[in-house]
Parts: C-alpha cells; structure tokens; sequence
C-alpha cells in the first residue's frame, strides 16, 4: 500500500466532476456542501455552532474512487484547535460513489460560524491491489444517502453532545428521589428513637436521670434514706394516734384536728439527781447524799 502525494493526486482519479477539493501535498481538504440542523432542516446561509451544539454536514465533493485506491478520512486540526471536533471519520472503501458525512462538535466556549464551501475534512489516498467486483462495497445513490443523513439529524443525534439537558433533567430527579427516600427513612428511624426515649424516661425519675441515661448511685442512695425517714415518722403518728382514747376523739368540736400529746418529761431518781448534781464539800470536794 504507498501513500499517493504530489503529482500522483489528480482530484479527477478520485472525484467526480465538478468537486472542487483543496490540494495539499499528500491530501485534500474537503468542503462543507449540505447542513442539517437537529431537526433535519437544511440549513442555506451561514450557521451558528453554539457551545456544545452538534450539527451534520455532508461534503461538496462526490467521491468515485477506483477499485484499487483506499481514502482515509481525519479532521483538520485547524478546527480542532478552534474548539470544532469531527465525530465521524474514518474509511472510505474502493468503489465507493458519492459524498461523505459528518457531526461536527463545537467543544469551545465561544460561538462558531459554519458555511458552504468551509473545509471540515481532510483526505489522503492510499494506492493498493485491485479489490474484485464481488468484495467491494456498493453504495447508494447521492440522494438516498443524503435523506440517510437529514433522517439521521432529526431522530439520532441531538441538538447538544449527550444531549446534556436531558440528562442533567434525569440526574436531578434521581437525586431527588433518593433524597426524599432517604428523608423517609430518617424521619421513620427519628419517631422509632423518639418513642424508645420517651417510653425509657417515663419509667425513670427524671431528677435520678442523668447525662448518658445513668442513674447516679448517690441520688438513689440519698432518697431511700429519704423515704425510709418518712415511713419511721409516718409510724410513730399512728402509735401515737393509737394511744388516744376514744371518748377524747369523740368530744372533738366540729373541724377540730386532733392533737397529738407532747411527751412528759421523765421523773428523775433522787439518787439519779444526787449523782448528776453532786453537793460541793469542804475545799471544794464533791459529795454525795
């Protein structure tokens, strides 16, 4: 296989008449013939590419290559380096009768103008052994494969790369309805936790509860001691209310409360008081009676 350059590129061994591509040393650039905007339209006049738009555009040039010659098919880096990106290149068999195609991306940040007869593509020529009849692909008319194109704009591709509206549109309701899930089961597992706290807390004092949910030893220590001072006084009133003879709680006067008797002092011994209150003798010595 050698590559053809110089004087071995005549535009009429491999184009049909009336192609006008431009000649460089070892390819040709091909030119913009047909737009078609992402709704099939053919587009007359110049076209404005926008940030991350895409649009279709088939070449002025009508190939008829010969059976023992091979095209490939790039992009033209001095698009590329505007931000303009060819999609579709690649091969272009022997035998092959008609124009080629292409989706040209516009990946900038800036708008970019596309008009009839702008090179888009570039072409080298590779000279080989004759393909037979039989293996050779056939290609359709110039008109079929131009409709093929226009349908192509208006049902396959979109009017963005990877149509990122639809796509930011489907990512925005998946995430929100993961979040409105997972903000069910939060809300669930809060109540679940509410209900356990308020079920523990109404079984405990909340005077004995403390930071973390223990209950201090002291505090409980402190209250029995508590309680059991109030059942020791709690008994004395009843033994004492029981000592009461029942004629002193009948004569009570309407609303009178009863009155709990006072206790007598206890009688002292006279040898109980002469020993706690010894008699002074002589020089001061204490004596007894």
């Amino acid at each position: 296989m050698t590559l053809l350059a110089a004087e071995a590129l005549d535009p009429k061994r491999f184009f049909e008449e009336g192609s006008n591509p431009g000649l460089q040393g070892s390819s040709f650039d091909l030119t913009v013939g047909s737009i078609y905007d992402h709704e099939g339209k053919k587009v007359t006049g110049p076209f404005t590419l926008k940030p991350n738009h895409m649009v279709q555009v088939a070449s002025a040039e009508v190939f008829s290559l010969p059976d023992n010659v091979t095209g490939h098919v790039t992009y033209k880096t001095t698009l590329t380096s505007k931000g303009i990106w060819a999609l579709t290149v690649g091969i272009v068999d022997p035998g092959w009768r008609g124009p080629i195609s292409t989706t040209l991306l516009n990946y900038s940040r800036v708008d970019h103008g596309i008009s009839e007869g702008d090179a888009f593509l570039r072409v080298s020529f590779f000279e080989h052994d004759p393909v037979p009849s039989d293996k050779m692909r056939k290609a359709p008319s110039c008109a079929q494969y131009m409709r093929g194109v226009q349908t192509a704009a208006a049902t396959i591709f979109p009017q963005t790369f990877l149509d990122t509206s639809k796509i930011a549109d489907q990512a925005g309701t998946t995430a929100m309805e993961r979040l409105r899930n997972r903000a069910f089961g939060w809300a669930a597992a809060m109540a679940v936790l509410f209900a356990v706290v308020q079920l523990v807390t109404s079984y405990l004092q909340p005077s004995v509860v403390l930071e973390g949910g223990k209950a201090d030893k002291e505090e409980v220590t402190r209250l029995a001691a508590e309680l059991n001072s109030v059942k020791e006084r709690l008994s004395m009133l009843e033994r004492e209310s029981s000592t009461s003879s029942p004629s002193q709680l009948d004569n009570r006067e309407p609303g009178e409360q009863t009155q709990v008797p006072s206790k007598q002092p206890i009688p002292v011994m006279p040898e109980k008081a002469a020993a706690e209150n010894p008699v002074p003798g002589p020089k001061g010595e204490a004596t007894s009676n």
